[in-house]
């Protein structure tokens, strides 16, 4: 299949190539492109075919052939190809103008045929190497670090954080994960770290708490914001700050309105003191 650039494709294509009933995938590169390129395409080569063994698909199924002289690609290709196990029934269904959405079709299809089928439950996951670029995995959250400030869920990208209107919680939908490491570079306490890994099952559409804290509640109102730990952090890093020096770091424990009416109740100067 001729291509604009090799590097153009990776892993959805290939996985849909083997759901089509594929053996086998030879890249040709004719030493024209760019080493990095090369250098990435067998980093996801590598790892497809971990995904692939993972779920019982056993044998070499991708290769890199690096040649731009037809004789030694004819070489190449003329003994008989082993041939590995294949999905029992062929897939039917067409590659998507988004990348995402092909790679799930091509993952559900292979997993639910798969020889390997606790992978199918949910009740083997197939860890895939740190560092290797997976666009798949999950991430752990250091609840001991974490003060739920939820700069996380900003960062991220693809939807997969969020929060909870209702409760201070941090919740996560590992389907919609790309392992891009922005929540772990945004992250102030450093308390996220990826875990690349493919988990099939229910589990992996539905929201999954990873955090949650008791609120805290307005010393002055009792209207409950932020959480008991950011806000105990927040007094003991200020609490050297002039602004918050006496009673006024009262103010810290304090919701935004009732923090405006004790500035203008409390105040320690009025204008009948000065001179």
């Amino acid at each position: 299949m001729p291509l604009w650039h090799i590097a153009s494709v990776g892993m959805e294509l290939w996985l849909s190539a083997f759901s089509w009933g594929a053996a086998e995938i030879l890249v040709l590169s004719d030493n024209t492109e760019a080493p990095a390129y090369l250098h990435a395409l067998q980093g996801q080569m590598q790892l497809t075919e971990t995904l692939l063994h993972g779920m019982g698909y056993r044998g070499a199924r991708l290769r890199l052939l690096q040649t731009a002289d037809a004789r030694e690609l004819d070489a190449v290709l003329a003994p008989p190809r082993p041939t590995g196990a294949v999905p029992s029934i062929q897939a039917q269904f067409a590659a998507l103008p988004q990348k995402r959405g092909t790679l799930d079709l091509a993952l559900d299809h292979l997993i639910r045929h798969a020889p390997a089928q606790e992978v199918a439950s949910g009740a083997a996951v197939i860890p895939l190497p740190h560092g290797a670029g997976s666009p798949l995995g999950a991430i752990r959250v250091d609840a001991s670090r974490c003060t739920l400030c939820l700069s996380c869920v900003g960062a991220c990208p693809a939807g997969a954080l969020a929060d909870n209107p209702l409760a201070p919680q941090l919740r996560f939908i590992e389907k919609n994960c790309v392992q891009c490491g922005l929540c772990v570079n945004t992250c102030p306490e450093d308390a996220i770290r990826l875990e690349p890994r493919l988990f099939w099952g229910p589990q992996r559409s539905a929201p999954q708490v990873l955090n949650e804290a008791q609120p805290w509640r307005c010393v002055r109102c009792g209207k409950p914001f932020g959480t008991v730990q950011a806000i105990e952090q927040m007094v003991f890093k200020l609490s050297g700050h002039p602004a918050f020096a006496g009673d006024a770091a009262n103010r810290l424990k304090m919701c935004s309105d009732c923090r405006v009416i004790d500035m203008h109740t409390r105040a320690d100067t009025t204008i009948h003191d000065l001179p």
